[in-house]
């Protein structure tokens, strides 16, 4: 269940879904249809969560990347939001 983070609703609707070719997780962009506010989630299987916390060095080159694909896509959002 996804919840706004702005106002804590439950009444939330995706308009983009983009799966990273080397990200164990779906990125969505969503937008509260109770207070309007857009935030994105990432969606993850609880298998990949599973293998995330295994402490070894793939898992760490894993996380490095997937932070690097999170700044690429606030990078996206934030030159949408100057522009829009």
């Amino acid at each position: 269940m996804i919840i706004c983070p702005h106002c804590e609703s439950k009444n939330t609707v995706s308009f983009e879904a983009r799966n990273r070719p080397k990200a164990p997780y779906v990125w969505r962009s969503r937008t509260c249809k109770d207070c309007g506010k857009k935030f994105t989630t990432r969606e993850y299987t609880l298998e990949e969560l599973a293998n995330l916390m295994e402490k070894d060095s793939k898992t760490v080159v894993n996380l490095k990347d997937q932070c690097d694909d999170l700044l690429e896509d606030l990078a996206q959002l934030l030159s949408q939001y100057k522009n829009g």
